[in-house]
Formats: C-alpha cells, structure tokens, sequence
C-alpha cells in the first residue's frame, strides 16, 4: 500500500501541525547529513502517523482522529545502520490529557520491563520486569524514503 508522504523540520505536537514544511530534496538532503527530520504520512494537516528521524535514532508517534499520540515507538542506532526497537509506548486519553499508559522498555540483553501508569482519576503505578527474545527488535536504519516498517503501528511487541 501506498502512503502520501509530507516532510517538515519537525511536528509540533502541543499546536499540532507542521511549521515549515519542506521539499522531498530538503528532506533528502536532511537525511543525507544526518540532520533531524520529519515524515508525515497520510495528510500534512492530518497525518495519521509522525516519523521523527535523527542521526542517532528513528521514532514513529500515531496519531489518533484528535491528533494526539496514542502509540509510540522508538528505535536507537545500535551500530551502524541497525536500529534497536528500545521502547512503545500505548496511551490513552480522558479529553487532551493522558489517563493510562503502558510502557514497553527492551534493552539488547532481552531484559522487557512493562510500566503500566493510571493516571486519572488517581495515580496507580505496576511495573513488570521479564527475559525474552530480542531479536526481531532490529532492523536496519530507513534509506530515504523506506519508511515503511516505522509505519506499522501493529507490531509484535515480543
């Protein structure tokens, strides 16, 4: 399936929207430098999902029909040209504000630790620790464009 892809700086969340939007040859030549950037994808006013790209990390927010960030995921430079899926992040709204939210951490040693959060009406904290298998958290860094992996908000979180 084909995405439209838009390219900007970056998505300013809080306000969400785009401040300077930029060409493909912009952001081909961000990405070239190794200077951050962002893909939108789906709509520039309304994307679905916000690729933030770094030299030494990839992170992909989807947005739900408010635009708020309801799934994250973020990806660290582990050598190069290979990323590590290091953290998700699920949330969940009661108007803009977070009321739960359950975060995945992996490191490479297959250590998964689970922080689920309540946040509102009171504050209640669980944290889980486990040994699992790690290896389908890598993957390589995106070429230009490639983004296609770091669009797939159903993952298996192992």
């Amino acid at each position: 399936m084909r995405h439209s892809l838009y390219f900007c700086e970056k998505w300013f969340g809080p306000k969400k929207y785009a401040p300077n939007v930029w060409t493909e040859d912009q952001a081909r030549a961000a990405h070239v430098g190794q200077q951050t950037y962002s893909v939108l994808v789906g709509s520039l006013e309304r994307p679905h999902c916000v690729i933030l790209v770094m030299a030494n990390a990839v992170a992909a927010d989807f947005l739900d029909e408010q635009l708020r960030p309801y799934l994250s995921y973020q990806h660290q430079v582990v050598s190069p040209g290979m990323v590590f899926l290091s953290m998700a992040v699920h949330r969940e709204f009661n108007g803009e504000a977070v009321a739960k939210a359950s975060r995945y951490t992996f490191d490479q040693r297959g250590t998964l630790e689970i922080r689920r959060e309540v946040l509102f009406p009171t504050r209640e904290m669980e944290i889980a620790r486990s040994q699992i298998d790690v290896s389908s958290n890598f993957t390589p860094f995106p070429e230009f464009g490639g983004y296609e992996l770091f669009m797939r908000a159903e993952r298996q979180l192992n």
